[in-house]
């Protein structure tokens, strides 16, 4: 079953140029009014998020179970939803500052992540634990099998472990005008590894283009390193030197600085991508000593609310934008 989409075409046309606001660069970003793409919580909103968490917890009602009733935030709720629509419509990200992390305990904080995340979309399972709250680590250019990630800092690492994101609708626009070649070479099928994240009936890989256009919307799916991973597999094909090096061309193109944004996320920070029109990339990372003191980001998988992309329905199963079949959602409060 695909997924029509509710929203104008964006008038993607395989193999011309796209203009859309997700088309974006790194110097336009920098240069542009910060808050068309960051907000600083206020006391009023970190209020709303710490007594509708407790209330949440207290109720005993389990997480994966809680509905946008049951997290009612007054004055707060329109600004999420304003800034989900900020992120589908627009530049593709958002950066919320201020998640009253340290005015909850660790069980409050995942309601309250689950709970805001509501305003934004259905949370999606990640993996087939049925983990609805996925605790991170650091990944490769990639996108996830959903409409939005949301992630949310408890901790930092020690060095590095930057959140580093790209605009997958520039780098379809640099390789268009550079390698069109490889355009049409990406829009061919690929074999993405699904790490054992295999629903009744699925085969143990996806198989899809990474760059296909439906109703004039541009879809861009990227994970090299599963793509790769997927050879391990006797019945997947082999991989061409024109493959490799069309998957080289995307990443080469995502690491320029010109095409990439950096952010060191802080604890309480908050980040919200679409997966339709970015890539993301966590770096490595040194981390503190002492299990206490690690690393810790929370990530959602949500189906957006507002949902306007167009996935071909003969291309793109289910699986690719649904989240990972799971016959029970849970929502760990540390890393399984």
């Amino acid at each position: 079953m695909g997924r029509g989409g509710d929203g104008a075409s964006h008038g993607a046309v395989l193999g011309q140029p796209l203009q859309h606001p997700a088309a974006w660069t790194a110097p336009d970003v920098l240069a542009s009014d910060p808050s068309t793409w960051q907000y600083q919580l206020t006391p009023q909103d970190q209020q709303e998020i710490v007594e509708a968490a407790q209330r949440a917890v207290a109720s005993g009602r389990p997480v994966p179970e809680l509905t946008k009733g049951d997290f009612p935030l007054p004055s707060l709720g329109a600004k999420l939803e304003k800034i989900r629509d900020s992120v589908v419509f627009g530049r593709g990200f958002f950066l919320l500052r201020g998640f009253p992390i340290d005015r909850l305990s660790r069980e409050e904080v995942v309601a309250a992540w689950l709970g805001v995340g509501l305003y934004w979309g259905k949370p999606r399972s990640q993996n087939a634990k049925g983990h609805l709250v996925g605790h991170v680590k650091d990944l490769p250019w990639h996108v996830d099998d959903a409409d939005l990630v949301g992630l949310l800092c408890l901790k930092r690492a020690k060095e590095g472990g930057l959140s580093r994101w790209a605009s997958s609708i520039s780098i379809y626009n640099r390789l268009l005008e550079a390698r069109p070649d490889l355009v049409e070479e990406l829009a061919q099928t690929y074999h993405f590894d699904k790490k054992g994240e295999v629903g009744p009936g699925e085969k143990p890989y996806l198989e899809l283009p990474v760059l296909s256009v439906y109703k004039g919307h541009l879809t861009f799916f990227y994970n090299d390193k599963y793509i790769k991973e997927a050879q391990r597999f006797p019945e997947v094909p082999r991989l061409t030197a024109k493959q490799l090096e069309a998957l080289q061309a995307v990443t080469d193109l995502a690491d320029s600085p010109e095409l990439h944004l950096d952010w060191d996320l802080q604890p309480g920070d908050v980040q919200l991508i679409y997966n339709w029109t970015q890539l993301h990339f966590r770096t490595a990372y040194v981390d503190h000593p002492g299990f206490e003191n690690r690393r810790h980001l929370l990530r959602l998988w949500l189906t957006s609310t507002v949902n306007t992309h167009a996935i071909n329905p003969e291309r793109f199963p289910t699986e690719a934008y649904l989240g990972i079949y799971s016959d029970k959602l849970t929502a760990p409060l540390d890393a399984e």
